[in-house]
């Protein structure tokens, strides 16, 4: 599905990736680990159009997407989640999902601003699926709530939830589960699970063992800009090259 070729990345003398090869296939869920710093961030960066390789190529489904722009890499069916939330505190939980669907003519800030009645029509073409997705992101509950109003855990489920809406086919999260309780690690463990189980692939950036070990197919480690490919968090956490990385 991805196939990342010798990509490498500098920020002036500082070499972040070198060469950097890594595969994932379908209906798999990756765990991407590394000391802080190790460059798994620039990646997601890179891999999805914020920031520009040095040298080497991505291929998503056989096309290059090699410094493509973020807009065409989501239209080809890959969207991310960041560290910082980016959701729209003002808005209520479901209008953030509504503003999330790709041809909605509220999707444009402006516009979602406006009052509602103004956008009834189009708002009413996407009502049926936003609620399905709330309901399956455990939000149900407050899907009327301002996002800025609800818990942090619940703000990462919604999160969450506004990349269901591109119906992508390549997920990319960002931490999901960092500082969060073991309540909502588990409903994100759920949604994730599910998320494969209707047939999509999921690479995460995520340092909770518990969840890792819980959640992946494979791991890998990346540490002096390259990656070590684990099939298990066991194999993972007694490798002396991982071990190296921590001290």
């Amino acid at each position: 599905m991805l196939k990342i070729k010798s990509i490498s990345k500098s920020f002036g003398n500082r070499k972040i990736l070198s060469g950097l090869n890594l595969a994932l296939e379908p209906k798999q869920i990756y765990s991407l680990m590394g000391a802080n710093g190790s460059g798994k961030t620039t990646l997601f960066n890179i891999l999805t159009g914020f920031l520009s390789a040095d040298n080497g190529s991505i291929y998503f489904k056989e096309k290059n997407i090699t410094n493509n722009s973020p807009i065409n890499i989501n239209h080809l069916g890959i969207t991310r989640t960041f560290q910082n939330l980016r959701l729209i505190e003002g808005l209520t939980v479901k209008e953030n999902i509504l503003l999330s669907f790709k041809g909605n003519k509220g999707e444009n800030i402006f516009n979602a601003m406006l009052p509602r009645i103004m956008l009834k029509e189009y708002y009413n073409s996407f009502d049926e699926r936003a609620e399905k997705i709330i309901e399956q992101i455990f939000l149900s509950d407050v899907a009327e709530s301002k996002a800025g109003e609800i818990s942090y855990g619940q703000q990462k489920l919604l999160t969450l939830g506004c990349c269901l809406v591109n119906d992508a086919e390549l997920f990319l999260f960002d931490e999901p589960v960092a500082g969060i309780n073991p309540e909502y690690q588990n409903k994100i463990a759920i949604l994730l699970k599910d998320i494969k189980a209707n047939g999509k692939t999921i690479l995460l950036i995520e340092h909770n063992a518990d969840f890792i070990s819980e959640i992946s197919d494979k791991l890998f480690f990346l540490s002096n800009g390259t990656i070590t490919n684990f099939d298990s968090y066991k194999n993972l956490k007694n490798d002396s090259k991982v071990q190296q990385a921590y001290l």
